[in-house]
């Protein structure tokens, strides 16, 4: 896990290039990707490298940009020029010097013309320039939403070694009972005391039950956030990674930082290794970055195995209880997952049916005749492009997939119409209303076929080309909408229909909503004299 984490701060840390190809400054957009206020920073050409991208921890809204050697930056906003005056934004340097406190955008960088991207907009220049050597810190919101801050600090200085100025071994301590016998309590008071121990470079240590931890005790630096507290087990000749935080806390006025190691990071037996250094990506300055760290090496010896008859009597009596506990879970999971697999075959069994019914013979022989007219009339490139929609359709169905992306479900459904079209000449359209990243999401398979199925039996093949089908997918706020509508007659919904397609769609359904519990599958049919429109809600799936 700490590894992963370090492994993702140094990616996001990466150096990017300055100018592009033609040798002019990039504009990098550096606002949180949460963030409603787009800022846009342009770094000089003294600069020699730029890391833009770094989330700051416990900021929802707040981003760090690294820069090495600027002597000055241009910070922009885009607003809309009849918002411009709810803005407001404070400017700080060095955490100690107030440029601007709660001030309102007032120079204009760029007005965009009404035929651009952005009419109506206004690139508003924030006025800072002069960063050499500075940390700058830049926070703006829109009102009325004063406490969604969009912070900015921009860090154009060198890194200051890190200071551990003491690393303490914490354990639990005595215990005090004590009376206050000038306020005529009677009730003893109970209060554990901690002993501390400071742990030194080399030395050796025993761990048990009453060790609570490393208390870690750093000075304060110009950007506490990027120093992490690293420990590290050396094992098999390589040092593995344990622990890894930048957690910092502090209390009252002290100007220092503590971070606490739990016990359990270092409880095995071994060498480990404790670092504070600022965690940063492989670029020009990573070795003057990572040599201002300080190292602590300590080691965990094994304690003496020493039993009495009491401990010995409470292990078995432990394991005999967690061994009857064992074999309840273990009995209770065979159930679960037994009944489980019921479900997942009935499942199955239920989507062959639904196979049957999709992949009728009269479905095969008619797609085959229509495709076979084509080449009779040698439309052959038409020929090609149905027989290749209903190869891919047939394939798809065939597969025996559970699951498929919102993109390929999209697709299948274009073919299978296209196909049907070509029988029965009806129109048809497919609206989507879902992002691009949603577009991956997987989805039950052939969710809406049976009912595009059963409205073009019903409305499709007696309207011919006064039919229209509509299909739509939507998001709504974690919710996946799919839906179906048609113009024909209509059908009553109470009452049960021939054939076994919609009988089959909601056992399926059914069937899903115990798989799936968090995420059930809610199937509404509104029919009248004016049309069908049966909607499909996936909730909590995007």
């Amino acid at each position: 896990m700490a590894c992963s984490l370090l492994s993702s701060i140094t990616k996001a840390q990466q150096k990017l290039p300055v100018t592009d190809k033609s040798g002019e400054p990039i504009n990098y957009g550096v606002s949180h990707l949460r963030s409603k206020t787009p800022l846009t920073l342009t770094p000089d050409q003294h600069t020699k490298s730029i890391s833009p991208f770094n989330a700051t921890p416990n900021d929802p809204l707040g981003t760090i940009v690294y820069l090495e050697n600027a002597t000055s930056v241009k910070i922009t906003t885009d607003v809309r020029k009849d918002s411009l005056s709810y803005y407001r934004y404070s400017v700080f340097e060095n955490d100690t010097t107030v440029l601007k406190s709660d001030a309102r955008l007032s120079q204009v960088d760029f007005i965009w013309p009404d035929n651009s991207d952005f009419p109506g907009y206004l690139t508003m220049n924030l006025g800072i320039s002069d960063v050499r050597n500075k940390k700058i810190t830049i926070k703006i919101y829109r009102l009325p939403e004063e406490s969604k801050v969009t912070t900015l600090i921009i860090f154009n200085k060198p890194l200051q070694t890190a200071q551990i100025k003491s690393v303490n071994l914490i354990s639990k301590g005595r215990t005090l009972r004590y009376h206050v016998p000038d306020l005529n309590i009677n009730i003893p008071i109970i209060r554990e005391l901690n002993d501390v121990k400071p742990l030194k470079n080399g030395l050796k240590v025993h761990v048990n039950q009453k060790t609570r931890g490393i208390q870690l005790t750093m000075g304060k630096t110009d950007l506490d956030v990027v120093y992490h507290a690293i420990l590290k087990k050396k094992s098999g000749g390589k040092n593995q990674i344990v622990f890894l935080s930048n957690n910092w806390t502090y209390q009252g006025n002290n100007d220092d930082l503590f971070n606490f190691i739990p016990a359990s990071y270092f409880s095995d037996p071994g060498t480990y290794e404790l670092i504070v250094s600022p965690v940063f990506s492989q670029s020009s300055n990573q070795s003057t970055a990572y040599s201002r760290k300080a190292i602590l090496s300590f080691t965990v010896v094994s304690p003496p195995a020493t039993l009495g008859i009491s401990e010995i009597a409470i292990g078995l009596t432990i394991i005999s209880l967690l061994g009857g506990i064992a074999f309840l879970l273990i009995r209770r999971s065979s159930r679960k997952k037994l009944a489980f697999a019921n479900r997942k075959a009935e499942l199955a069994h239920t989507q062959l049916e639904q196979v049957r019914s999709q992949l009728s013979p009269h479905f095969v022989f008619n797609a085959l005749a229509g495709i076979q007219n084509l080449m009779n009339r040698n439309e052959i490139e038409n020929a090609n492009s149905y027989l290749s929609k209903f190869a891919r359709l047939t394939r798809n169905i065939l597969n025996g997939q559970q699951q498929i992306a919102l993109k390929d479900e999209h697709k299948l459904l274009e073919d299978y119409l296209a196909m049907e079209k070509l029988r029965f000449n009806f129109n048809y359209g497919i609206q989507l209303n879902v992002e691009i990243d949603h577009m991956e999401v997987m989805i039950p398979s052939m969710l809406l076929q049976p009912f595009l199925e059963n409205a073009i039996k019903h409305s499709m093949a007696i309207m011919g080309d006064q039919g229209t089908l509509q299909i739509e997918f939507k998001s709504v706020q974690h919710n996946l909408i799919l839906s179906v509508s048609d113009n024909g007659k209509g059908f009553d919904v109470q009452k049960n229909h021939d054939g076994l397609g919609l009988s089959l769609c909601e056992k399926r359904i059914d069937l899903l909503n115990e798989v799936y519990q968090e995420c059930p599958i809610y199937l509404e049919i509104n029919s009248g004299t004016k049309g069908t429109t049966v909607t499909i809600t996936l909730t909590n799936w995007l």
